[in-house]
């Protein structure tokens, strides 16, 4: 995976962290090693005529991936079905508060920002009562029933994570493009997130992950939530 480190001289500027953003900093970070590498080839004379080939996505590669990414969560949580994104945090599903006695408690979506994620960058993140036992169950769903203690990290429990194969099919990339991309959102991601900024990062059809004044939050579209509303009526 390509070094991050130089990208960090090209996002001084950017006091806004947005979908746009990001992608326009995976490109400036992509660009900056072309011209390294293409520039160490240069000096070296066993190269001669080859020419040099790092495989990197355009933006528009970039977007796509990130959309199908979006689309495969939404159908996760539509499903009822957690979701683990590298590092950042987990889409889970939790009781939603009710005054009745129903057999059937109706749930809802929630992000859990991760632990260490919150204390790297001094983030606050809303509670949830109920969320300790909504992300047992959700385990022990998978066959991993367990305990979580109120400052676990999420990523130390094998909840479902990314499905890279069908990433891999629906975007048509090499699995290597595919990882090296992911991976690469996720770093610039966590790179660039600043408690005293302004973060809006867009999942197309699902919703938006936000910080503001150092608070965490994510906030779904209300026509998923129409949609995710039907689920608990079947």
């Amino acid at each position: 995976m390509p070094s991050l480190g130089s990208g960090r001289i090209l996002s001084k500027s950017y006091h806004r962290f947005t979908s746009d953003t990001l992608f326009r900093l995976i490109i400036q970070t992509n660009q900056y090693d072309d011209i390294r590498s293409s520039s160490l080839q240069d000096n070296d004379l066993t190269s001669s005529s080859s020419s040099y080939t790092n495989g990197h996505l355009s933006e528009y590669d970039l977007r796509h991936l990130w959309t199908l990414l979006s689309q495969m969560i939404r159908k996760r949580l539509l499903k009822h079905e957690p979701c683990l994104l590298p590092e950042l945090g987990a889409f889970v599903l939790i009781n939603h508060p009710s005054t009745d006695n129903t057999i059937n408690p109706i749930k809802e979506p929630f992000f859990v920002l991760d632990t260490s994620f919150a204390r790297r960058h001094r983030l606050s993140r809303i509670k949830k009562p109920n969320l300790s036992s909504a992300l047992s169950l959700s385990l022990q769903a998978n066959g991993n029933s367990t305990h979580i203690e109120p400052n676990t990290t999420l990523s130390s429990f094998n909840m479902q994570t990314i499905d890279y194969l069908s990433l891999q099919n629906e975007s048509g990339l090499t699995r290597e493009q595919l990882m090296t991309a992911i991976s690469q959102i996720f770093a610039i991601i966590d790179r660039e997130i600043n408690p005293y900024g302004y973060c809006y990062l867009e999942f197309p059809q699902l919703g938006h992950f936000k910080i503001q004044f150092g608070l965490s939050t994510f906030e779904f579209n209300e026509t998923f939530i129409e949609e995710f509303k039907t689920t608990n009526e079947n």
